[in-house]
């Protein structure tokens, strides 16, 4: 057997597994299964939800309900019981309550499931739940405690999201607009000191023209832009925190996420500075990012979707932890590979992230609507340097930041609020991921070598070398400029098509998945047409009106 088919049988091998494993995890989540769930409801000030573990027959869950339900009327006369059935499914905050994620509301674990107590003073709420712990060890022996509310920092808000206390308050558009033109005024002027005064750094960050085949720009640049994203991002938070329209623990929450994106930031500026920082150390760099935040904060995804991964799995922390961090690091490193050429993932950033604000705003979730705009307005403040001029380069370490905020963004954008469905990042983010493996199934699978060797043959790079037909073969820096400034234009537009409909239907996944398809089939219908010299004539003559 030749090299290249064991590589084949190994990976067709690893994908059947892959697949046995989703289709046991979806048949053991369509497995009939009834939670018993009774609500008890005593006068306006104090509820308790009791979720139970899962029964295989309706018959006995109905009997359970009946029995929780007696008992607490028997216990309290004067309660109400509003609810008391069995769920045939369980939705994304239920399914934290009862799998033991951090909520921001007292609860009460048993063996037999979990208690959730919703109070108008979080003091009664906690001094209801610590009584029955107490009490509940009395009557049947056993261990029954009573968990605190966490901090409500950056993960679930259960409160908002059951109604039990208004969700957090979107801010007006000054305020908004204030905090993304303070984050692209401070990334502005770094960059002008970086392309002002070459002097200080040109001997150890500037990107030269020759060295490899990814080398598009005409002239010695800077590539340590990355370094004004981070100065925006860092004085973006202390300006929340001073503008106190957030909650303090949400703004300590973007705190501990921003030090969570160091390792990646680090590991991506030390590879811009000595060039010999490897692909797999900046990638393991920004996954031990994922799992620093994923400790710091207590975020993790839980719910992506696809049968088998949401209960079967997502289910137990330790996997939760292991892949929402993978899916970090390899969004990521996605946005690293598409960052070629002037403007091209900045401004695909700045399309992700409004649509990221758009639907923060829909469902009222403050935290990520201002932590998307404070990238949005680091990354204008960088662009205006970066295109179409190409004055400094976002670079390793800007590309890895900016990947890391989009990525943990898009987790908590799911995480925080149920509504959204899981779908809607995925597609957000889908043209860095299909790029990610189609490299690695194009330098690996069809061609036998390392997906961490750099080649010519990326999405981006053939728009450049057969869309963008001005200026080949000369030398004259404009030319180059110009041309290598074209390409962004035709990413941009593509990922517009994209996110137009996802703002429509942020909350359907079946609409999403279609749209997630269309781009599939594009991205790959696109790259097969410009790898043979076939690209559509429209999009070529598209260019000649620009350059006119």
């Amino acid at each position: 057997m030749t090299p290249r088919r064991k590589r084949i049988a190994i990976l067709s091998v690893v994908g059947a597994l892959l697949i046995a494993m989703l289709i046991a995890g979806a048949i053991y989540e369509r497995r009939p299964q009834f939670f018993p769930y009774v609500v008890m409801q005593s006068g306006e000030t104090l509820q308790v939800r009791f979720l139970l573990h899962a029964r295989a027959a309706r018959g006995a869950c109905e009997s359970q309900v009946q029995r929780v339900a007696q008992t607490l009327l028997a216990q309290c006369p004067t309660c109400g019981i509003p609810e008391a059935h069995c769920l045939e499914k369980l939705d994304p905050v239920q399914r934290k309550v009862l799998y033991g994620h951090p909520v921001d509301v007292p609860t009460m674990r048993m063996p037999e499931g979990v208690l959730v107590f919703f109070a108008a003073s979080p003091d009664l709420a906690l001094q209801t739940c610590m009584e029955s712990a107490t009490q509940a060890k009395r009557i049947v022996p056993g261990r029954r405690d009573c968990a605190a509310a966490g901090v409500e920092s950056l993960q679930l808000t259960v409160s908002s999201a059951q109604g039990a206390a208004p969700p957090g308050r979107v801010p007006g558009a000054w305020p908004l607009a204030a905090v993304t033109a303070f984050a692209a005024l401070v990334s502005f002027a770094l960059c002008f000191l970086i392309v002002r005064f070459p002097r200080w750094h040109a001997w150890f960050s500037q990107d030269q023209v020759e060295g490899g085949p990814q080398k598009f720009h005409a002239t010695p640049t800077p590539r340590i832009g990355g370094l004004a994203l981070a100065a925006a991002l860092g004085a973006g938070i202390f300006l929340l925190d001073a503008m106190r329209w957030l909650q303090v623990t949400s703004v300590e929450g973007l705190t501990l996420l921003a030090l969570a994106a160091i390792p990646p930031f680090a590991g991506g500026l030390a590879e811009d500075v000595t060039k010999r920082v490897g692909v797999l150390a900046r990638l393991m760099l920004t996954i031990s990012g994922g799992v620093i935040a994923a400790l710091l904060i207590g975020v993790t995804l839980d719910h992506v979707g696809v049968p088998g991964l949401d209960t079967a799995l997502l289910r137990w922390p330790f996997f939760a932890i292991a892949f929402t961090a993978i899916a970090v690091g390899g969004i990521a490193n996605g946005i690293n590979i598409i960052d070629g050429y002037n403007g091209l993932v900045a401004g695909y950033a700045i399309l992700v992230l409004g649509a990221i604000a758009w639907v923060a705003a829909q469902v009222g979730d403050p935290v990520i609507l201002a932590a998307s705009l404070l990238m949005a307005g680091g990354v204008l403040g960088f662009l205006v340097w970066n295109y179409p001029s190409g004055r400094v380069f976002l670079g390793d370490g800007g590309a890895y930041l900016m990947g890391f905020w989009l990525a943990e963004l898009s987790v908590l954008l799911v995480v925080r609020n149920p509504a959204v469905s899981p779908w809607f990042p995925m597609v957000l983010l889908a043209y860095p991921v299909i790029e990610t493996f189609f490299s690695i199934y194009r330098k690996k699978i069809l061609r036998g070598g390392s997906p961490s060797q750099p080649d010519g043959l990326h999405f981006h790079m053939l728009i450049y070398k057969r869309l963008a037909r001005v200026g080949v073969g000369s030398s004259d820096a404009g030319q180059i400029t110009y041309r290598n400034s074209l390409v962004g234009r035709y990413i941009w537009a593509w990922s517009a098509i994209v996110i137009a409909p996802t703002l429509v239907y942020w909350n359907s996944t079946g609409p999403l998945l279609v749209v997630g398809l269309l781009v599939c089939f594009s991205y790959l219908w696109l790259y097969y047409r410009l790898v043979r010299w076939r690209a559509p004539t429209w999009l070529i003559a598209s260019v000649a009106m620009r350059r006119t």
